[in-house]
């Protein structure tokens, strides 16, 4: 019994800190609630076929548009909140879960509109493995009173190719397979090569921002001082 109450103090202490009704409504994680619901219109928009104006492919233009909107939200949240002191607890939770829901959501399209291309399969199955393991590594680090301080260089420069080569798919991936269809030798040789080849260039940097960051845990792990500050004797005092 006291280990489920030291449980539940600990689980209410955790949501107090991060589920705060005054951050609830803060512009930037308005955004963050925003992109989560753009994620869900992206992939119904995608998914579903539709004509506009005689275009048969009025359903890739929206998406694609949407993808961008949802993507500029999570430039334009962090620098709201940088800039304009709205930075919250509440915030740093939902931004990298609406990030990542966006990346699943995309990389999910892709699977479901391209099958056959084992390429796009790969990727979607390194994003999942590479981000799985990251949510277990900042849990195990966060019980440890550590963490990664932010996010790295080659985190970023994954998500950033991920979104610019995904989009690229996404949008020009029909006319590609009407240039070159999928039921002539030719055309499936070459289709092949151009998608296959973008998407081994995102799983690369996929691979080495996830051996990057699990190298980052293993220093951090090894390492004799906590990465998050911890408040002294006197500062305790005086709280």
């Amino acid at each position: 019994m006291n280990n489920e109450n030291k449980d539940n103090k600990h689980f209410k202490s955790v949501f107090k800190e991060y589920f705060r009704k005054e951050e609830a409504f803060l512009l930037p994680n308005i955004l963050c609630y925003f992109r989560i619901v753009l994620v869900f219109v992206f992939l119904a928009v995608y998914l579903c076929d539709f004509t506009v104006a005689g275009n048969e492919n009025a359903n890739v233009y929206f998406a694609t548009a949407i993808m961008v909107i949802a993507s500029y939200t999570d430039f334009i949240d962090g620098y709201i909140a940088r800039t304009f002191n709205m930075k919250s607890n509440l915030g740093k939770v939902l931004d990298p879960i609406a990030d990542k829901l966006l990346q699943l959501a995309i990389a999910l399209a892709l699977v479901i509109r391209f099958r056959g291309f084992y390429s796009l399969d790969l990727m979607f199955v390194v994003f999942l493995c590479k981000e799985g393991t990251l949510m277990l590594q900042d849990i195990y680090l966060a019980k440890r009173n550590r963490s990664f301080d932010g996010a790295k260089w080659y985190g970023k420069l994954s998500s950033f190719l991920f979104y610019v080569i995904s989009g690229c798919i996404l949008f020009f991936g029909p006319s590609i397979l009407r240039l070159y269809p999928l039921d002539t030798e030719a055309g499936f040789h070459y289709s092949h090569i151009i998608i296959d080849s973008l998407c081994s260039f995102v799983v690369f940097f996929l691979l080495l921002a996830w051996i990057m960051y699990s190298l980052c845990v293993r220093k951090l792990l090894h390492s004799g001082t906590d990465i998050v500050p911890q408040k002294t004797k006197e500062e305790e005092k005086n709280d």
